[in-house]
């Protein structure tokens, strides 16, 4: 007598982890690999189709050329670095 609800407690809970697993299973189509296909690198810098032919661009001053400053403590002789910007260009978008 004892088995029966054991068989329906394992029952439910085989269930219940089916109905889970397919919830939290991704969608997989072509649409979402053809995206994923033309998805950027990271770091990869996307301009839109008509860049070229912008009427107006922006204009930001970025960094040019990089640099290290560093401060050495004479007692210690220990060495604090950080880096800089050596000089400056302006790049238009």
């Amino acid at each position: 007598m004892s088995t029966i609800p054991r068989i329906n407690t394992i029952a439910a809970c085989l269930t219940l982890f089916l109905a889970f697993s397919l919830i939290s299973m991704p969608a997989f189509s072509e649409d979402s690999a053809e995206q994923q296909a033309e998805q950027a690198l990271d770091g990869e810098l996307l301009l839109p189709d008509d860049y070229n032919q912008a009427q107006e661009k922006k204009c930001m001053t970025v960094c040019e050329q990089w640099g290290e400053d560093c401060i050495i403590n004479p007692r210690t002789g220990g060495r604090k670095c950080r880096r800089v910007c050596k000089s400056f260009a302006e790049e238009c978008f």
